[in-house]
């Protein structure tokens, strides 16, 4: 490993301009499962480690007057796996915060990190897209972002000279909102090789009036399977009509052959779990009736 300077900034002002001064040669420190392996292996070799551990008010999940929540960018994985608060609004993002890694990575692991990896299997991000968040950067000025817009492609995130992920928005859940999240992986605490997210709301009389369908690990950034997601909307769903919404998002996917999978496999599950989610949730609707 080369050699690196070590800096802890105490404020978000001093962190802004420590990052604005190496200029992308820096790399934050949040929870360390990524970046520290990766600099060990050589595949990361920056000039400047910057540590947010010493920052106050960056770990929080908070409930907000309108029934959205704020999440802090340090808040660890086991926090949001373990919320209460997640597990009753949003059940489908604990879910996907407890299949991270070991309960040890998570008790390490931030949202921020998982996030601003940029990897296209990471996690969180199928579960929070579907759920409509937005990203709070920070920097000489603060900016929101669509996190579906955050990300750039694999290992680029939209952060600009000076800037970190400060914090996650996610609104309030419509009623009558179902969502689920399924992955596949080789091992139990191996990455995604196929993840898929969908949230549906649902009218009283039945018609769907809101979804959102996301996959993970199937193109260089998390995708919204928007094509499959107009079949759906606006429409009552039957056997039918879920299978090809399901068809319709392992087209829109765009994989590739690699060691943890072929082509064939990653669309053949886009479809498999599209359409296991997809009858759960009208399953779920049904019941509520």
């Amino acid at each position: 490993m080369k050699s690196f300077e070590y800096l802890c900034p105490k404020s978000v002002g001093e962190l802004v301009k420590i990052l604005y001064r190496y200029d992308g040669k820096a790399r934050v420190l949040a929870g360390g499962t990524d970046l520290l392996v990766m600099m060990k292996q050589g595949k990361l070799q920056p000039e400047c480690v910057v540590s947010l551990q010493a920052i106050p008010n960056l770990a929080y999940i908070r409930e907000q007057k309108n029934g959205g929540i704020k999440i802090g960018a340090m808040t660890r994985l086991r926090e949001i796996e373990a919320s209460s608060l997640i597990q009753t609004k949003y059940p489908l993002l604990a879910k996907a915060a407890g299949w991270i890694g070991s309960r040890q990575v998570r008790w390490r692991a931030t949202c921020g990190g998982n996030l601003c990896n940029g990897a296209p299997s990471a996690d969180l991000a199928p579960p929070l897209i579907c759920l409509g968040a937005k990203v709070i950067i920070g920097g000489r000025a603060k900016r929101t972002l669509p996190l579906e817009k955050f990300f750039l492609g694999p290992g680029q995130v939209s952060l600009r000279r000076g800037e970190f992920l400060q914090e996650l928005v996610i609104p309030p859940p419509l009623p009558r909102t179902y969502g689920i999240y399924l992955k596949f992986t080789r091992s139990a605490m191996d990455i995604a090789v196929v993840g898929v997210a969908a949230t549906a709301s649902f009218k009283e009389e039945g018609e769907c009036n809101h979804l959102r369908i996301c996959l993970g690990a199937v193109a260089p950034t998390p995708l919204r399977a928007v094509k499959a997601e107009k079949i759906g909307l606006g429409e009552r769903w039957d056997e039918e009509r879920i299978l090809v919404m399901a068809r319709m998002a392992s087209e829109e996917a765009k994989p590739i052959d690699d060691v943890r999978g072929t082509i064939y496999l990653r669309r053949h599950l886009v479809k498999v779990f599209t359409k296991r989610i997809l009858s759960e949730c009208l399953e779920q609707a049904q019941k509520k009736v």
